[in-house]
């Protein structure tokens, strides 16, 4: 039997481990617009929304209506997880808004769970006949990162995280290939439908599709079969553009620009005490000292990773809020994070590397449980009120930062409740707030037990 790290595996376990750590709620009005247009969507059959003035992210459209200001892919995803959340609650006359929201935020948990199988078949495929490597990669990815609590809320970062690590993934794979090449592009196009932005990740994967090996069409014509793919997903954007606002290229973030300084912006994504890459993914440390020996081994992979970084710092460190909100960490760095552990396989095989390495995942993994275990809103709240620009105050004073709020919030005794362990007060019967968590539990052993056993056969 092969050791290779199987991919199912690390979908189940951390996908179990998503659902079953997710909190109660949506955390910002950013989820609550994401799921009212679901709702509206799934129940009137329209992207329109009622005004709200206390969700400034509904807008208003061309034609006397109004409507998300974000993309529509994120809240078209969701459908399918409304219409099972609604009709398990019709079915047991439970509170179906309640149970809907629950859902919906399994698709978060799934594709957060999607992106590290992907990335553990990535990694196979980079380390063949090295499961702790990969397990390595995986772990830090999954447990040392912010991934973990995007994958419980609804934001479209864990979604975002799998559409690119999917793209990659497939150009790998695909060697040339107009299939794999096709599909890369779509995988990019939906991610871009969720959010615009992942459009700037175009450049860094043009050149991984322009470095890969293969005997396919010729490098230019490679481009062109990733383009195709992605082409039907950009007209929907541009459609989607010109349904709310008249205009194909106007979007739903008029008035908000590219204001920051870009220094210091990237200084606050990589230093800051309060949304620091440094704090929040520390494997991603190591990941940079092993980068130039990574890309030795994997020079087209290394060098996607270079490029795609050299554009999302100062794209994002230039915005507005560059700081992400109300959330947990780098927040718009997220999707680049599961492909920025690969460096990690080059590893070397000696002590000090792997306690270091080992280190760097349990803190990681300690500082996102935090998150997990606490409400980061609540202390966002308790900072606003006494500080002038709160996104400063948590991006730049350590007391203020959200980690440190997290550890207050717990000693108080004000953890997060976990949504799956009180379904019975949306109206389900008890037994589910037993039955789901248990079943979670033992899907997240089951998953653990044949990850370790694949890396125990190649020790």
């Amino acid at each position: 039997m092969s050791g290779r790290l199987p991919a199912w595996a690390v979908f189940v376990t951390f996908a179990c481990l998503c659902a079953l750590t997710m909190g109660r709620g949506f955390y910002s009005s950013d989820g609550e617009v994401l799921f009212q247009t679901t709702a509206a969507l799934v129940e009137r059959g329209t992207l329109a929304l009622l005004p709200d003035p206390g969700l400034p992210q509904i807008v208003a459209g061309h034609d006397g209506r109004y409507y998300s200001k974000y993309d529509p892919g994120l809240p078209l995803l969701a459908v399918p997880f409304f219409v099972v959340g609604d009709r398990l609650a019709a079915i047991n006359h439970a509170h179906r808004t309640n149970t809907a929201a629950i859902s919906t935020l399994l698709l978060s948990a799934l594709a957060a769970a999607g992106a590290l199988a992907v990335l553990a078949a990535l990694a196979g495929k980079l380390a063949p006949g090295r499961a702790t490597h990969p397990l390595l990669v995986v772990l830090s990815a999954g447990l040392a990162t912010p991934l973990w609590w995007y994958g419980r809320v609804l934001f479209p970062e864990a979604v975002l995280a799998c559409a690119l690590t999917l793209a990659v993934w497939l150009v790998a794979r695909a060697e040339g290939s107009r299939g794999g090449l096709l599909l890369a592009g779509a995988a990019l196009g939906a991610g871009m439908l969720v959010r615009a932005s992942l459009a700037i990740y175009a450049l860094p994967l043009g050149w991984l599709v322009l470095r890969a090996e293969g005997n396919g069409p010729r490098p230019a014509r490679r481009l062109i079969w990733v383009a195709a793919g992605g082409a039907p997903f950009a007209a929907a954007l541009l459609a989607h553009n010109a349904l709310r606002f008249g205009d194909p290229l106007a979007t739903g973030y008029a008035g908000e620009a590219f204001s920051t300084p870009v220094w210091k912006g990237i200084g606050g994504l990589l230093l800051s005490p309060g949304k620091g890459i440094w704090l929040y993914a520390p494997p991603l440390l190591l990941s940079a000292f092993l980068w130039p020996r990574f890309r030795r081994g994997h020079p087209a992979l290394g060098e996607f990773l270079a490029l795609a970084w050299a554009v999302a710092l100062p794209f994002y460190g230039a915005w507005w809020a560059w700081d992400g909100g109300w959330g947990w960490g780098p927040r718009l760095l997220v999707p680049l994070l599961p492909l920025s552990c690969l460096p990690l396989l080059a590893l070397p095989a000696r002590r000090g590397w792997w306690v270091a390495a080992l280190c760097a995942l349990l803190l990681g993994a300690g500082v996102n449980a935090l998150g997990i275990l606490s409400d980061p809103v609540a202390h966002y709240a308790e900072v606003a009120p006494r500080c002038a620009d709160p996104a400063r105050c948590v991006a730049w004073t350590l007391r203020d930062a959200p980690v440190v709020g997290a550890a207050r919030l717990l000693a108080d005794g004000r953890g997060e409740p976990l949504a799956l362990f009180h379904l019975a007060e949306t109206g389900l019967p008890r037994t589910w707030s037993v039955g789901a968590p248990a079943l979670l539990i033992g899907g997240v052993i089951a998953g653990v037990w044949r990850m370790a056993r694949a890396a125990r056969r190649r020790l």
